[in-house]
């Protein structure tokens, strides 16, 4: 193993930046209302007469970690050091000061993995354990910041199977929070969760492969952060100013493509509920404005009974995309015919779930095919295989209801919306069992499946205008128990659905 940290002195770059920042807002005359701190992976060397191993060891990682930890360290103290010092000293040489009554964004970019020179074996661009944050107990504290934003460099729509990207932590941007007590707003614009590739060759599927069971210990961390936070967030709680989030755990591309046909695991298991929604539902319970992209169950939404504290009161605006398969491995939809292929989630097992240690004589195998034929010689359909487009009442129905409920409780509530993507973009032999009575065309493209909610105002020109429900899930209508629960919150509107060629990657943002 051999790293090289091509900026060692971490600490001198951060401040650098920083100073640049508020050079730039000084030529202006502005005070200092933005930080922009990019995140580098150290180089890997890959010497051509000692080739990196297929498999990174755990110390590799480990290293990387650390140098990933210190980058967020300096970049924490420096802000301290520079929040510290006089209006005479800035002054003296032209640095804007912090702006203390509005605060300041903070803005963490995380860089892809590099290599000085490329990897011949494809298994060492595609990372499955997650980048910790080691030590943030010893983080500062900064409460002059307001807005934390942290993104990923270079833009996952554009990496090739999301190759190089280095998944971190859920409870990353967590113990980053925790140290700003005056933060209003996180923003996390992809989480680093994503699906198997919709693959037709071995060698791709199997380079790419999602490995189970660190996706599994990502969420359960997560949630255990949530619910133990003194305990778990180095003796701190999410501070309790916090009001707005966008957190999108997983990335859309402009076409829905999954594989809808493979069997997926259980996220769930053991817990009784799925620890990621729960976590979400906590922290949820003192926003205002949520956005929230996820793969969640019904456990997202706090019960009726729950004591107010846990009830999301506060809530003005609501936005929930959540994905068409649940977090315990099987699916909110099924195919026109009812087509359910694996109707429950598999287990994860530590022996057959996480990535080796050591290359293995599958590695040598399907590096040895990749080489011959990408395809691994394979006759199989057209990929993707997406043909799940009516939801199931048995599992959708639980989430409908609890949103319902959620929403009755919402008093500040102005809008809240529910909704998955949808398309029919079916494998060659399942067109072919279809033929002309496919549900639609696929040239059609997606379409938003869901519920939104819109509190009345009262300030109609007409006179007051009502809370209305606005449905857009086509013929179906779900069991008159649950469309009690949205009739108490307003009129019915039932709407069509609305094609789009290309899913909207980016929808409303909480503004």
């Amino acid at each position: 193993m051999a790293i090289i940290i091509l900026e060692p002195d971490v600490n001198g770059r951060t401040q650098a930046s920083i100073q640049e920042s508020a050079a730039g807002h000084a030529e202006v005359g502005r005070m200092l209302a933005h930080v922009y701190q990019k995140v580098d992976m150290p180089l890997l060397q890959n010497p051509q007469e000692d080739p990196l191993p297929c498999r990174e060891s755990v110390e590799e990682t480990t290293a990387v970690s650390a140098h990933f930890s210190a980058q967020f360290h300096a970049l924490y103290e420096q802000l301290a050091a520079y929040h510290a010092r006089s209006a005479a000293s800035l002054a003296e040489t032209k640095l804007a000061p912090i702006d203390e009554e509005k605060g300041i964004e903070v803005e963490i970019r995380i860089g892809c993995q590099s290599f000085d020179r490329y990897p011949h074996c494809r298994h060492r661009i595609y990372y499955a354990r997650r980048l910790t944050l080691q030590n943030s107990e010893t983080l500062p504290a900064l409460p002059f910041v307001r807005k934390l934003r942290i993104v990923q460099g270079s833009d996952p729509l554009q990496d090739f199977h999301f190759d190089r990207v280095r998944p971190v932590s859920l409870r990353v941007p967590l113990e980053c929070l925790v140290h700003l007590p005056g933060a209003a707003e996180i923003d996390c614009p992809w989480l680093w969760e994503w699906l198997p590739v919709p693959a037709a060759g071995r060698p791709i599927r199997h380079f790419t492969r999602v490995w189970e069971g660190p996706w599994r210990d990502a969420r359960h961390e997560f949630g255990a952060a949530m619910e133990k936070q003194e305990e778990l967030l180095g003796g701190l709680r999410i501070p309790a100013t916090l009001s707005k989030a966008r957190l999108w755990f997983w990335q859309p591309r402009l076409a829905c493509d999954d594989d809808q046909a493979l069997a997926m695991p259980d996220l769930v298991a053991p817990a009784q509920q799925d620890p990621l929604s729960v976590g979400l539902r906590v922290l949820a319970a003192q926003l205002q404005e949520l956005n929230l992209r996820a793969f969640v169950t019904e456990h997202l939404f706090p019960a009726p009974d729950a004591p107010s504290s846990a009830q999301w009161s506060r809530m003005r605006r609501l936005i929930i995309e959540f994905h068409p398969l649940r977090p315990d491995g099987s699916w909110y939809f099924v195919g026109p015919r009812g087509e359910d292929p694996h109707p429950e989630g598999f287990a994860i097992s530590e022996a057959d779930h996480y990535p080796p240690l050591q290359t293995t004589a599958e590695d040598e195998e399907v590096d040895e095919q990749w080489d011959e034929d990408p395809q691994g010689g394979e006759e199989v359909d057209y990929f993707p295989n997406v043909f799940r487009t009516e939801p199931l009442a048995e599992r959708i129905e639980p989430l409908l209801s609890a949103f319902a409920s959620a929403v009755k409780n919402m008093g500040a509530l102005e809008e809240a919306e529910l909704f998955a993507y949808l398309a029919w973009y079916p494998s060659e032999s399942r067109a072919d069992e279809y033929g002309d009575e496919a549900p639609y065309d696929s040239e059609k493209g997606v379409h938003r499946w869901g519920v939104r909610y819109l509190a009345g105002d009262g300030n109609g020109d007409e006179g007051p205008v009502q809370a209305a429900v606005q449905w857009q899930v086509g013929d179906w209508r779900p069991s008159q128990s649950v469309l009690d629960l949205f009739e108490n919150l307003g009129r019915q509107e039932w709407l069509d659905f609305e094609f789009e060629r290309e899913r909207n990657i980016k929808p409303h943002i909480v503004a």
